[in-house]
């Protein structure tokens, strides 16, 4: 993989921000010796939807930014409702943790959690609610576009969806988030159709990519060694893309051409980290979309 310039970041980021509320602050033991310390630890529990019947997120968090630390550490043992505080919030390195309940009604059903590093976080007066009709709860990044559909439910209306795998962690050896989305906008709708014969062939389509309403889909794996062992697949709405780059090349926003004498000059499309035209093309995590038909793709006009 090619080495990222001087101006260029050292990670690839995966934020998530939003507004909610600060719980189960708590000191985490670390099992693994006399230097291991435990860390600060919490749940926020966040607002999306409709002001009048949002609905919450649980991220479970390691408290990570100094700043953030300083703040939520008031709340150590803090149990009273009334008393957790209302937050807005930016976490980083989302992932979902799957696992099989093991107690109640619902003993031996699947589960999953959502957890992250809380970066920053300020408090907020609850009168801003008020103010809000909307809750957005928005995921932010850059990664490959895969598996592009036409999806036609049984029971409600057919949209179009796509995975995307999310690039986290270091540049020179990335992780991949795997995420589910519905095509919720038209803008972003047209962008992705325009992309169906690249990903097609099996081209490296990167975007800049903003979703709402991160969530987890819990299920039991039915094949192959894992079979029975709980896993998910994180879902949202794909909103918006800033940035699309086909086998490296940059394609949409358009650019303007350059003289033949700049012709060495690299492009810098959105400020994010450069990825080498090397890294490999991302494979979707298996996910169980029961009670859905695929359509064909449409007819591609003008693809990229």
């Amino acid at each position: 993989m090619n080495q990222p310039s001087s101006n260029t970041q050292s990670y690839f980021d995966l934020h998530t921000s939003g507004i909610g509320y600060l719980q189960r602050v708590r000191m985490v033991p670390v099992r693994g010796g006399r230097r291991s310390e435990p860390f600060l630890a919490c749940t926020i529990a966040a607002l999306v939807g409709p002001a009048k019947d949002s609905t919450l997120r649980y991220f479970d968090l390691k408290v990570s930014g100094a700043d953030a630390k300083t703040l939520v550490q008031r709340y150590v043992g803090v149990a009273d409702p009334n008393l957790r505080p209302l937050v807005r919030f930016r976490l980083g390195d989302l992932w979902g943790d799957a696992y099989l309940r093991t107690s109640g009604e619902r003993e031996g059903e699947p589960a999953g959690s959502l957890k992250g590093r809380l970066l920053k976080v300020e408090l907020i007066d609850r009168a801003e609610l008020a103010q809000i009709e909307q809750h957005e709860l928005i995921t932010r990044g850059i990664g490959y576009l895969n598996r592009i559909k036409n999806v036609s439910p049984k029971n409600g209306d057919p949209f179009l969806s796509c995975t995307i795998g999310a690039l986290a962690g270091p540049v020179e050896e990335p992780e991949y988030r795997y995420i589910d989305t519905i095509v919720a906008t038209t803008d972003a709708q047209h962008l992705v159709r325009r992309c169906v014969e690249a990903v097609e062939a099996q081209r490296k389509v990167l975007i800049a990519f903003r979703l709402n309403d991160m969530k987890t889909d819990p299920y039991i794996r039915t094949k192959g060694e894992r079979a029975g062992e709980a896993d998910l697949s994180l879902k949202s709405n794909l909103v918006h893309i800033s940035l699309i780059k086909v086998d490296g090349k940059q394609v949409y926003p358009a650019v303007a051409q350059v003289p033949a004498s700049e012709d060495d000059l690299p492009i810098e499309g959105s400020g994010q980290s450069g990825v080498s035209d090397d890294a490999p093309t991302s494979e979707p995590a298996p996910s169980e979309m029961e009670g859905q038909v695929q359509s064909d793709e449409p007819a591609m006009a003008t693809s990229f």
